[in-house]
């Protein structure tokens, strides 16, 4: 299968989504990692310009460690809005990818770009296999079959899984990705008193607490006209 994850900022997926997409790697899936912002408002010190390339290398190293591919849309951060013109972008994304499986942030989720990524993707989900969608810079991509499953939101506030998938075996791996993100450890700490790494521990612990296993990642599916499930198809 095509796994897709379309996240809004770098290290978002590696957060809430890292320990799945290695699990699919590792039964021999194709896993596409999309990140739609550069992050580049994610320090109060460092140049914009500078730190969405520093990010962009940072993604590309995490993506690369699970052999993963990696789809950088390089919106400028804080700047997501349900336009026109971010929506063909998500369309072009959702057709490079050809996804049977699509991962994104839940519509409960405290972050506007967070939340307006996750409704990019279900405006751009129908689209994606229309041929006749003018201004697109990739051809059509196989016709609406897709699933969308919406991540945890931070902290797990507002949001209760319906499935859960564990990470208990991959959970180091999540770990050593988010690692690549170092740009982001003093930052998050002086913005928002975070250590990312203990949140990470925490909000798995929690989500393996509920889902009878050490570590766990949960996520509600989209449910919606002509998506209905027969079988399960998360790792």
């Amino acid at each position: 299968m095509n796994i897709l994850c379309v996240a809004a900022h770098p290290d978002d997926i590696e957060i809430l989504c890292a320990g799945t997409l290695i699990r699919y790697v590792n039964e021999g899936h194709q896993v596409t990692m999309a990140v739609f912002t550069s992050g580049n408002m994610g320090d109060a010190v460092i140049d914009p310009e500078k730190l969405g390339r520093i990010r962009e290398e940072e993604s590309r190293a995490a993506a690369a460690l699970i052999g993963a591919k990696l789809i950088w849309g390089n919106v400028m951060d804080e700047h997501v809005f349900p336009d026109r013109e971010q929506r063909r972008l998500m369309i072009d994304i959702l057709r490079e990818a050809d996804p049977d499986i699509i991962f994104t942030h839940s519509p409960s989720d405290y972050h506007p770009d967070h939340r307006y990524v996750g409704q990019l993707v279900f405006d751009a989900y129908f689209q994606k296999g229309l041929p006749h969608i003018p201004d697109q810079r990739l051809p059509a991509c196989r016709f609406g079959h897709a699933q969308v499953y919406f991540m945890d939101n931070l902290g797990g506030i507002g949001f209760q899984p319906t499935e859960y998938v564990d990470i208990s075996a991959v959970f180091e791996t999540k770990k050593k990705m988010l690692a690549c993100h170092k740009s982001q450890f003093e930052a998050m700490q002086q913005l928002a008193s975070t250590d990312l790494f203990e949140m990470i521990e925490v909000q798995a612990r929690f989500r393996g607490m509920a889902a009878g296993c050490r570590y766990a990642e949960g996520f509600t599916r989209l449910d919606a006209f002509q998506r209905g499930l027969t079988k399960r198809v998360l790792p």
